[in-house]
């Protein structure tokens, strides 16, 4: 296991009256700090998580802070997300791309089955991508 430093937050769309936050800025997860300012104008936590990878570790903190607080932290801090490939933002990235996705479903009226389902639909092609096929050259 390796420590790893997550930094989640809300992008506030739409935007949540601050009382939706409230439990989680008594109780943030241990290792956490709530902020309702983090990067200067998003709530949300940041600290560090003991996981086998980065994905993982959000992965982990996003349940905890969802089964805890009902609150979605829909932000993993990639702006941009289709810029950044390489090894050392690959699973934040990932991670935040699947957070966006989850929260923007249900504005659509798709569920998390829908979602899981559409993840499993691309499984045929998901060993043709990735290392010694298509990733980028670094």
């Amino acid at each position: 296991m390796t420590t790893h430093h997550v930094t989640l937050v809300h992008d506030n769309w739409p935007k949540k009256n601050p009382g939706y936050f409230a439990s989680l800025a008594a109780d943030p997860p241990s290792g956490f700090e709530f902020s309702h300012k983090t990067w200067d104008y998003y709530p949300g936590i940041t600290g560090s998580r003991e996981a086998p990878s980065l994905f993982h570790a959000i992965a982990d903190v996003v349940a905890e802070v969802a089964e805890k607080h009902g609150v979605l932290l829909n932000d993993a801090g990639i702006e941009k997300p289709q810029e950044w490939m390489g090894r050392e933002h690959n699973q934040q990235t990932v991670a935040h791309l699947l957070l966006m996705a989850v929260h923007r479903a249900a504005y659509c009226g798709l569920t998390v089955d829908d979602l899981t389902g559409f993840l499993r639909s691309t499984v045929s092609a998901h060993a043709d991508a990735g290392k010694g096929s298509d990733a980028p050259v670094e």
